[in-house]
């Protein structure tokens, strides 16, 4: 299939935008509704000529006895098309909209679902996982009819809006697609399947909402319950795939717009066992049933009636000898909203879903997409499978006590790794102050431990908005690039390429002493330099302060953090108020100048460090774009900082153009496609080429040498396929068995 180029493209998509702003404008009354869409006769937009790449059929039936029912909305794509899905969030392509046109006829109660989930994709010029749906697709919504309607003698009309787009990225605006739903009959009403079984896992699952009908401004609590079958156990839940050997469960819920839901809690603590493994050395796994619980906050203003959830479950099951490969659920219920709550419950249905489905929402989730709520409805403390031993050791602890811990653990931070090059900085500082009064020392201390304290007080702000642990921000690449960049800059600064223009951050001896001390602002910055490289580090109590400290409400939260940081702050309040503390240092002289140099070359070691957050692909980009920095800071230092401000200001300006041209063939600009030339793109396609010509390289050897194995000893057993009935009889018999396997997951 030939390929339209980007530009077309970018048209077509331009254009569905245009038509689809245009219908709307029509439906409002805002502009006279003309056949636009017939007019131009393209296939897709609701023209009668041929060649459309989306078709759409609608039906409607009632259950026996009721006003209650279902209408259905089918859409078949051609191969290589797809439509996007109803539940596609902002930053990713066009929203499928499908709505039940005004009618006094028939409402509908709840939101369309499909009977399918829809493929989860990745792509580089959106900032969201995109959903995607080929093939048939049906949507599915309850509807309500009204009084005296005779479905017989009815017909609805749904629209549909959105686009129908190619594999290769051409797409064909849908606008205000009218389908027709006639009425396809009556129906008895059957329980749904609450109990949900395949043969990949040796599992069951149940699900329900309780209460059975909640009052707007209340929760409703969802509850999933898996039950291994003997002898298996289903991995503890987490939230997000960890990409490690064995597989999480993982839960991704699809709430109404405004709704809110909680942190996922557990019914039992998992059982911790050792694997033996360096990848994972301990796994958290259920043997016994386990429920898992979300409280759902509803709006205030959610409107009577009943509302459809849906969401997915992946997880896995094992023995400690075996495990299938993981597998996932889609769940679906409803939830009703009336004028007060029902006690009861509402259970749920589910379907075949993938395990990646789960882990491409859960991540997405995680991005920031959809903050959870703080307070979970019935109490009960975040499930942190990384600090299973400290959550329970200070769950039993006053929150006095925990703030105490969480002080401590601030102090021992100083003499991490990852703050040590700041430290000697501090070292300098002190030195420059011997001959200040102490009101300034305590001062310039003060400014230093704001500094710091901000940093802490933003990283509790993530904590409890958005849900980011500490240190977790070194999982996002720009930020390490930025984080490596700003380390870089200062290391060329400490070594005489440069000198940043903040009183005392460094003083390279070109201007005079005055300026050279230390002023608020680098004091300051030095503060908040310190706390950046502390968060690669951990330490001794900390895991356990700040694990509790986020399962916390946002006061206690901020407060946990805020001890930290005023623990890690202590030591150098302490020597602002009492100088003499540090007397034993020597006075200033030319040892600085070699000094402040050896921390530039510690410093650089910490580049190093930082690379190693950064993947594969990213690091030669890095490291070049390092070198244009390097260039740039090297023409800004030729410039004196007692020159002119025109001079000053004509360095800077070439400097930063030149920067970010490195930048540029390093990185691509942000509106590239994928396909864009630059370094990220060629080492990414090199690395990728290793990996294949690996894989081919060891699936053509292991046979080969097999065959060869088999002919060199006579008393060498040969290879046998595998079976479980040939596994469980070896062993049976207290056989060694090797078993030589690979893993698609």
């Amino acid at each position: 299939m030939n390929r339209l180029p980007q530009s077309a493209s970018t048209l077509l998509t331009v254009l569905a935008l245009l038509f689809s702003s245009i219908a709307s404008a029509q439906e409002a009354g805002e502009l006279p509704k003309l056949n636009i869409i017939d007019q131009l006769g393209i296939p897709g937009l609701g023209s009668s000529s041929g060649g459309e790449k989306a078709t759409f059929s609608a039906e409607y039936r009632i259950a026996e006895g009721t006003r209650r029912g279902q209408v259905s909305i089918t859409a078949t794509i051609v191969p290589d098309w797809h439509l996007y899905s109803v539940t596609q969030l902002p930053g990713g392509p066009q929203t499928s909209v499908i709505k039940l046109a005004s009618s006094e006829h028939a409402a509908t109660t709840g939101e369309f679902t499909p009977d399918v989930p829809p493929h989860i994709q990745q792509y580089e010029f959106f900032d969201v996982p995109v959903e995607e749906h080929d093939g048939v697709v049906v949507w599915t919504a309850p509807i309500q009819l009204a009084e005296g309607v005779d479905p017989t003698k009815t017909e609805l009309q749904l629209k549909f809006n959105g686009q129908v787009c190619q594999n290769d990225g051409a797409c064909i605006p849908i606008a205000n697609k009218v389908v027709v739903a006639k009425f396809a009959g009556y129906y008895k009403e059957t329980p749904k399947v609450t109990e949900y079984r395949t043969t990949s896992a040796h599992l069951t699952l149940r699900g329900k909402f309780e209460p059975a009908t909640v009052a707007p401004g209340g929760s409703v609590t969802l509850t999933l319950t898996a039950e291994p079958d003997p002898t298996w156990h289903v991995y503890a839940y987490a939230k997000q795939d960890p990409l490690l050997i064995s597989k999480p469960t993982l839960i991704a819920i699809n709430e109404p717009s405004g709704w809110k839901t909680s942190h996922v809690t557990a019914s039992a603590k998992p059982i911790e066992h050792e694997l033996g493994l360096d990848e994972e050395p301990i796994a958290y796994f259920h043997e016994k049933p386990v429920s898992w619980s979300v409280a759902i906050i509803v709006p205030a203003d959610a409107a009577p009636g009943a509302h459809t959830i849906t969401g997915l479950i992946g997880y896995q099951t094992c023995t400690l000898v075996q495990c299938d490969l993981p597998t996932g659920a889609a769940f679906r219920g409803t939830v009703n909203v009336g004028t007060e709550s029902v006690s009861g419950e509402s259970l749920l249905s589910f379907t075949a879903a993938k395990y990646q489905d789960a882990a491409s929402r859960t991540s997405q989730s995680e991005a920031g997409s959809t903050p959870p709520i703080d307070q979970v409805a019935g109490g009960g403390a975040k499930l942190d499978l990384n600090n299973l031993d400290t959550q329970s050791s200070t769950a039993e602890l006053s929150t006095p006590v925990v703030l105490m811990m969480a002080f401590a653990a601030g102090f021992i931070l100083n003499f991490m790794p990852c703050v040590l090059p700041v430290i000697g900085l501090k070292v300098m500082a002190f030195v420059q102050q011997a001959g200040d009064s102490r009101a300034r020392s305590f001062m310039l201390n003060v400014w230093y431990s704001i500094g710091l304290m901000s940093v802490f007080l933003i990283l509790a702000t993530l904590s409890v908005f958005m849900g980011l642990g500490w240190g977790e921000q070194f999982s996002s690449i720009t930020f390490n690039v930025i984080l490596t960049s700003v380390v870089f800059a200062f290391a060329l600064s400490f070594l005489g390429v440069w000198e940043i223009p903040i009183p005392g951050f460094v003083g390279t001896g070109k201007v005079n002493n005055l300026a050279t001390k230390e002023g608020p602002s680098g004091a300051f910055f030095k503060g908040v330099l310190t706390t950046v490289l502390a968060t690669p580090c951990s330490g001794p109590l900390l895991g356990s302060a700040l694990t509790w400290a986020v399962s916390q409400p946002p006061p206690i939260a901020y407060a946990g953090f805020g001890c930290v940081g005023l623990g890690m702050a202590s030591p150098y309040l302490l020597i602002g108020a009492f100088p003499q503390l540090v007397s034993f240092l020597p006075k200033p002289g030319a040892w600085m100048d070699t000094f402040k140099h050896l921390m530039g070359f510690v410093l650089l070691g910490t580049v190093i460090f930082l690379l190693t957050f950064i993947p594969i692909p990213f690091v030669v980009p890095t490291v070049a774009f390092m070198m244009g920095l390097w260039a740039a800071f090297w023409w800004i230092g030729r410039v004196p900082l007692t020159e002119s401000l025109d001079k000053k200001a004509a360095a800077w300006v070439a400097a930063t153009a030149f920067a970010a041209l490195i930048g540029f063939v390093s990185y691509g600009a942000p509106f590239e496609p994928v396909r864009s030339t630059n370094l990220v793109a060629i080492m990414t396609t090199r690395f990728q080429r290793a990996i294949d010509q690996e894989l081919s390289t060891r699936s053509i050897a292991i046979p080969t040498i097999r065959e060869n194995a088999s002919h060199d000893r006579g008393n060498e057993l040969a290879w046998r396929p595998y079976t479980q009935q040939l596994l469980e009889q070896l062993t049976s018999e207290k056989k060694t068995v090797f078993v030589d396997f690979t893993a698609d997951w």
